[in-house]
């Protein structure tokens, strides 16, 4: 980037503020328009904005969108009687598909919930899955879930040793746990009950699948819910015969093009463990404050208020100016092992309908290598439509 009205450069040595990410080795899952599904689910999403966090709490269904077939025959399920998605959801792009156990039941969907079932058909369990910009740290959620268990947090040890699983055709941490669920069916707590869920970071956004019911149900199920998470995927509709992203770039010399990841319009190999990618995500993408924090966090870093993200520097960037983020640490995500002495290099443009989002992480001396080519790569990029 060149210097442009008395803007920041990216210059050596340069920190902003504080962070950084090794990239998860998913495996791919080639359709952007999903990034747009998701947005689209959440942007309808009337979540409580006093807390946050509870953004899994059980949602009452007073009118049932489709007919629910408690005991339903394997025609309901799987033939013209299977209950099916509202009339609302998006045709134009990617389907959530998935093969349901035998017994199990759909019910209604809600806003935040893009899966809902019963398992084993039993009305006092639950399983969703729900797609949210960051969700928070795998830690956070944890102790959460422990919490409504009423469990004491598990050890840094235990968390590290997470079972680690498929979801959406990428690597996702299982994690489950016994107590007394306090936020069951109805609000009314569950005694003797499981906690099964699943993680999964996509890009800068997290996908979650979560059984609760009784334990002496979720138990015997507990193979059918694996294979349940490893066979959901993105079923294409009218797939696009190239590319569908809004952006243009040119590769930096030296900078190779990874395998395609879910959730980013592209991926560069720019040093042995280096590695930098865009994303790309409708509205605010979850907001420049939230973003920036949950990238210090993965640092170890502290979280900065909205006066000193406004005092970030900016640089140009596809015709205006995109926040930096800058950190050194040790880097961990979704319970993985810190990398000591990493770094990351993050910029935040929003654009008037949508916010693209960069992103290189890796060993300190390899981000300062790369980064005159970062610099090459958001000079390069433009906004094709």
């Amino acid at each position: 980037m060149s210097e442009t009205r008395g803007k920041k450069r990216l210059n050596r040595g340069e920190s902003a503020v504080v962070g950084s990410v090794s990239p998860a080795r998913f495996k791919p899952i080639r359709h952007v328009l999903f990034l747009m599904t998701c947005c689209i689910a959440l942007g309808s999403c009337d979540g409580n904005s006093a807390n946050p966090d509870r953004y899994d709490d059980v949602r009452i269904v007073t009118k049932s969108s489709h007919p629910i077939h408690p005991g339903a025959s394997s025609d309901q399920r799987f033939g013209s009687n299977r209950p099916v998605r509202p009339a609302d959801e998006r045709q134009d792009g990617p389907q959530l598909a998935y093969t349901l156990p035998d017994g199990w039941i759909e019910v209604p969907l809600t806003t935040m919930r893009r899966i809902n079932v019963l398992v084993a058909g039993d009305s006092a369990t639950e399983c969703y899955l729900t797609v949210l910009p960051g969700g928070g740290s795998l830690r956070a959620n944890l102790d959460r879930w422990c919490q409504q268990m009423q469990q004491p947090p598990i050890s840094d040890e235990a968390l590290e040793e997470l079972t680690r699983t498929t979801l959406l055709g990428a690597e996702a941490v299982r994690f489950e746990i016994d107590g007394t669920f306090s936020g069951g069916i109805q609000g009314k707590p569950v005694k003797d009950a499981r906690m099964i869920a699943y993680v999964l970071p996509v890009g800068d956004t997290t996908v979650f699948l979560k059984a609760t019911g009784p334990r002496t149900v979720l138990q015997p199920e507990s193979e059918a819910l694996d294979q349940f998470a490893t066979s959901i995927h993105l079923k294409n509709r009218n797939a696009p015969p190239a590319s569908t992203s809004s952006l243009r770039w040119e590769v930096p010399s030296g900078w190779q093009v990874d395998s395609p990841r879910p959730m980013r319009e592209v991926t560069f190999i720019t040093g042995p463990e280096a590695r930098c990618w865009i994303t790309l995500l409708g509205g605010d993408g979850g907001g420049p404050l939230a973003n920036t924090n949950r990238w210090l966090s993965e640092m170890g870093q502290d979280p900065i208020s909205t006066t000193q993200l406004a005092e970030l520097p900016t640089t140009e960037c596809l015709g205006g100016e995109a926040t930096i983020i800058e950190s050194t640490g040790s880097y961990a995500s979704m319970g993985s092992t810190a990398q000591d002495g990493w770094a990351l290099i993050g910029l935040i443009r929003t654009l008037p309908d949508q916010t693209v989002f960069i992103k290189m992480v890796g060993p300190e001396a390899e981000v300062e290598a790369a980064r005159d080519s970062l610099t090459e790569l958001i000079s390069s990029l433009e906004v094709t439509r």
